[in-house]
């Protein structure tokens, strides 16, 4: 089977999105009981927004059709 580079993308993408939303689930969870600090809560919005875009680039890749 060929390589798939769209798939690979596609896959790397949502991994990454994956990773920024448990970052910013767990500086949440610290902020609850008052372990994280204050520039780590305001990342909070910027690590789901970048999760998202990067949510967005993958479900891109996979929307790609392989011509045969």
């Amino acid at each position: 089977m060929a390589f798939n580079s769209d798939t690979y993308h596609a896959n790397k993408s949502a991994r990454a999105a994956y990773e920024q939303i448990a970052r910013a689930k767990d500086i949440k969870r610290r902020a609850a009981i008052g372990e994280a600090y204050a520039w780590e809560i305001e990342r909070i919005s910027t690590l789901v927004q970048y999760a998202r875009w990067d949510m967005h680039r993958s479900l891109f890749y996979r929307s790609l059709k392989v011509s045969p």
